[in-house]
């Protein structure tokens, strides 16, 4: 179905929205880590996060899996590397390539960053019925699985 431009309204636009309540959950989840001690963005936390889950993965991996191109993850790793929460160590099986690991440190800020972010989205969704997350997740997926066909 083709809208006409002048139909058009950036208010109707799904897009608009998605943007927006991004931005705002990006921004309050930031602040947040921010009052628990954590200067993180919400890419550094999903970073942090995926290495929690599966620790190792290559810079590739986590940039395929963040949907980010490599300059981006690098800057992002760069700056985690930094504050200490993960290692790039070389690759026992390729020398020239490099596996992410959450640090010591790392391990340890998981369990409250994650503490931090469960508690924003509650906040954040105390007025959304678990039937309206569920639709939303829905049609959020149907909308990215459209968008990364290829």
């Amino acid at each position: 179905m083709v809208q006409k431009t002048q139909d058009f309204e950036l208010e109707r636009a799904i897009g608009f929205y998605v943007n927006r309540a991004a931005y705002l959950m990006s921004e309050g989840v930031a602040k947040r880590f921010s009052e628990a001690g954590f200067l993180l963005t919400a890419q550094d936390f999903g970073i942090l996060f995926r290495l929690h889950k599966e620790d190792g993965l290559t810079q590739m991996q986590l940039a395929s899996l963040m949907m980010r191109d490599k300059t981006t993850i690098t800057r992002r790793l760069d700056g985690l590397v930094k504050k200490r929460l993960i290692e790039r160590r070389t690759d026992a099986a390729d020398r020239r390539h490099f596996r992410i690991h959450l640090s010591e440190e790392g391990k340890a800020a998981m369990p409250i960053l994650m503490a931090v972010v469960a508690n924003f989205q509650i906040e954040a969704l105390t007025d959304v019925s678990d039937e309206e997350k569920q639709i939303t997740i829905n049609t959020l997926q149907k909308i990215t699985a459209q968008l990364t066909k290829g």
